[in-house]
């Protein structure tokens, strides 16, 4: 199983996702509490920040895994992943600036964004291509060698 986060360094978790200090509205924590416990238990939030799996897809082939990613009005230059071990880390910043003059009062895109993925096994990293088209992150990764799954002749004695 592949386990997603979304985290934003410039916002160092807690509940809301309101840049203000302050009071937090009742429906946003209920909204929190309902997918730390049932959707994505908080025993799995271990990367920080705002948590969860909306926005990504994870496919697995008999060769390979592919991952989406919705990363949307981000610059393609600044897209960045890289595979250490059994995660994929996705970065990147956004092309869409803030108004001028403006304090931002809820904000769920734009700016810098990244992605902590738990991959389901083993891959080549460095056979690993990337697209990004429409606002969506494409990431091929092939299995390890030895990770694929073969077919074993049985044979007769």
């Amino acid at each position: 199983m592949a386990l997603a986060q979304r985290y934003r360094p410039e916002q160092p978790g807690g509940l809301a996702n309101r840049p203000q200090d302050g009071a937090v509205p009742l429906s946003q924590v209920m909204q929190r509490l309902f997918q730390d416990s049932v959707l994505l238990p908080a025993v799995f939030d271990g990367f920080g920040g705002a948590a969860g799996t909306a926005g990504t897809n994870v496919w697995e082939t008999g060769d390979g895994y592919t991952i989406e990613v919705a990363m949307p009005g981000m610059r393609a230059e600044s897209i960045e992943a890289t595979v250490e071990q059994d995660v994929l880390t996705v970065r990147g910043e956004s092309a869409l600036p803030a108004p001028e003059r403006a304090t931002a009062l809820w904000r769920t895109f734009g700016g810098e964004a990244a992605y902590r993925i738990q991959l389901p096994g083993e891959v080549e990293s460095g056979q690993a291509e990337a697209s990004y088209e429409r606002g969506v992150l494409t990431v091929r990764l092939p299995k390890a060698a030895h990770a694929q799954a073969r077919t074993i002749t049985v044979t007769a004695t």
